[in-house]
């Protein structure tokens, strides 16, 4: 008879899971002895993470590059609160993962046992949902109703807890189930309303200076063909969240970047001056229009497209809202706006934003003797990719170099931590990106501070041959929080400037991956094409100086009009 381990794992694999990542522990370990036969056949890969965050954090990666979940196991007590900082990540940026953690067992629950941690208290407010197994039978439904609630809706992180003493009994007759089962779970079916169609249709024809803000939902329904096709259709420009960049290709003549705290000014001054706004798989983020009163006062009409009829009720009041699944739902506007069969001359709006583009650049692509400047470390790094290549970055300035600078091509390639801002999430979640998509070349975009916050993977990398390639704008300092504290705090410079440790070269090869100290542009593209020969982990050292600023920014609660685009220290 099958142990309540084995139940588990055949769940699992029902529900199609490849790979786990994880660490094993008391509570979790008779499902590694489950995974004996899978992994010895093939039928299951796992890794071992070097800490249960990193687990996280790669099964998200998993989940962003692949668009199925991503499936992470941690033991009771430390090992499942370790666990909360990826699952969080994974909450606020809507990413499906599946975490199976390992309790003690129920007779001493409530008992302060042993490595016992509240798994309901810990998670009920970090990620989508949360269960707590109570006998054996429960696992097939409940395996195949996380799965359901993770990727129904707003995709979003769950958690299955399971005491330990349950993987030990055994269960002569097992019930499949063949469909999820969720008592009081409301999915959101995509809706269509033909008189919001028609009202939204004259909304975008009409409008002078239309624009359309797109965010991740676009990708996780696959909908980039059409939010071009209509923005082509009317010629309306299109900007997007910082995580939303990974909707659209960059080089596509109608996308102008990603407005916001850290965004490009031309983005942003387009969204402030037009007059009507279609926005597509986006929640409303203070990240993005950092004050809700200036966006109001443009007196502007907004238009939701969203999986989640909430996002339409937070922040601000939308006058259309069309929710359910982006592809459907912009098709059927598409439609409606052929139906209607009226076009307004955008070309001077288009033209407008041109300008502001071309305007704004002269503060962005700046040249000084001696550094290398971050715009074109990334110009150097893109240019040394395939065009497909996936990158994901950790948390610092390296992360808002990237929002501006980094150019995106093709739909799905860009995973960053957003809504949390999580530093360490870069180099695990760029290893379970690989995993998900081994044919494609992976590079993690890091800072000093945040590799180290999980850099210990790293070895996970090598062992387990996962051949990413971390780039490091190593400035020896946190550099985010001591350009703040530069700019805002009166030059008072406090706990953020580090030594001379580690070497990246040395600590790299250590952990037995290749090691390249690039001091040139010419030697960053040298040792990326290296390391994509090699075919094994890398790490990629480029000095940056800790006096440069991630421009564009905005003052603390500052207004996108107050956008600074020069280096206020070296102002008359």
């Amino acid at each position: 008879m099958p142990t309540g381990a084995r139940i588990l794992v055949d769940s699992l694999k029902r529900e199609g899971v490849k790979v786990v990542f994880g660490i094993p522990g008391l509570s979790n370990m008779q499902i590694y002895d489950a995974f004996v036969e899978d992994l010895a056949n093939g039928e299951l890969r796992h890794v071992l993470m070097r800490h249960e965050q990193a687990a996280a954090h790669a099964a998200d990666g998993y989940a962003r590059a692949s668009g199925v979940p991503g499936v992470c196991t941690a033991t009771s007590g430390p090992g499942t609160t370790n666990l909360t900082t990826g699952l969080i990540t994974a909450y606020w940026d809507s990413s499906p993962v599946i975490a199976i953690t390992g309790n003690v067992p129920r007779s001493v629950m409530g008992k302060m046992a042993f490595q016992e941690a509240d798994a309901m208290g810990v998670f009920e407010n970090v990620t989508k949902y949360v269960i707590g197994i109570k006998r054996i039978d429960e696992i097939p439904q409940w395996i195949k109703n996380a799965f359901y609630i993770a990727t129904t809706g707003r995709p979003g992180p769950v958690v299955v807890d399971i005491p330990r003493d349950i993987f030990y009994e055994k269960m002569e007759e097992i019930k499949w189930p063949e469909k999820p089962l969720v008592k009081g779970y409301r999915d959101f079916p995509t809706r269509i309303d033909r008189l919001a169609l028609k009202k939204a249709a004259e909304i975008l024809i009409n409008a002078e200076r239309p624009i359309i803000l797109v965010g991740t939902g676009v990708v996780w329904a696959n909908a980039t063909p059409e939010v071009l096709e209509l923005a082509e259709l009317l010629h309306i420009p299109i900007v997007s969240t910082f995580p939303g960049k990974t909707a659209i290709p960059h080089d596509h003549p109608l996308y102008f970047g990603p407005m916001g705290y850290y965004g490009r000014a031309e983005a942003s001054m387009a969204a402030l001056e037009s007059d009507a706004m279609l926005v597509v798989g986006a929640r409303f983020s203070d990240r993005t229009f950092t004050s809700y009163d200036e966006m109001v006062e443009t007196r502007k009409k907004f238009i939701m497209v969203n999986i989640d009829p909430t996002d339409g009720e937070k922040a601000i009041k939308v006058d259309v809202g069309l929710y359910g699944n982006a592809k459907i739902i912009l098709r059927e506007l598409i439609k409606a706006i052929i139906t209607l069969g009226q076009k307004r001359d955008k070309s001077a709006w288009i033209k407008r934003v041109k300008e502001y583009k071309e305007y704004y650049s002269q503060f962005y692509y700046t040249e000084e003797n001696g550094k290398l400047k971050p715009w074109k470390i990334m110009k150097t790094i893109r240019q040394s990719l395939p065009r497909d290549a996936i990158v994901t970055t950790g948390v610092g300035q390296h992360q808002m170099w990237a929002e501006v600078f980094w150019e995106v091509l093709e739909p799905r390639t860009f995973l960053t931590s957003s809504g949390m801002g999580t530093m360490g999430f870069g180099l695990p979640a760029a290893m379970g990106a690989k995993l998900a998509r081994p044919d494609k070349i992976v590079v993690d975009l890091d800072g000093d501070g945040s590799f180290l916050m999980t850099g210990t993977n790293l070895a996970t990398a090598v062992d387990e041959h996962i051949p990413v390639i971390s780039v490091i704008f190593d400035n020896r300092t946190l550099g985010l929080v001591r350009q703040v504290q530069d700019l805002f705090f009166g030059r008072r410079i406090v706990g953020v400037d580090y030594g001379p440790s580690p070497d990246f070269v040395k600590l790299a090869e250590a952990f037995g991956a290749l090691g390249f100290n690039a001091t040139t542009y010419e030697e960053i593209e040298k040792s990326i094409k290296s390391a994509i020969k090699e075919d094994i982990p890398a790490v990629i050292r480029v000095p940056v100086d800790k006096e440069e600023l991630a421009l564009p920014t905005l003052p603390p609660g500052g207004r996108l009009k107050q956008v600074i685009l020069r280096d206020p220290r070296k102002s008359s």
